[in-house]
């Protein structure tokens, strides 16, 4: 009985961790994949000619910023 009453605990004490850190989670996951995605279209555009240096910030400028963050890379390539 107290076998049963300690998995029981255990689990709903795990479902309460696992709710709690999902909102966190999805935010950095997405934060993740947005950046990638935006690497892969910075190294796209260089092989394409528009010189847009593919470093740790440029990648974190498109992973925060998303769209408008490569945009905005891309204009600042064509004035500096």
């Amino acid at each position: 009985m107290t076998n049963v009453l300690a998995i029981i605990i255990v689990s709903c004490l795990l479902i309460l961790a696992l709710a709690t850190l999902a909102k966190p989670l999805r935010i950095f996951f997405r934060f993740i994949l947005s950046a990638a995605v935006g690497g892969c279209c910075l190294w796209l555009c260089n092989r394409f000619g528009l010189q847009v240096g593919v470093n740790p910030a440029t990648v974190c400028t498109v992973g925060l910023l998303g769209a408008p963050g490569f945009v905005g890379l891309l204009v600042l390539s064509f004035f500096l």
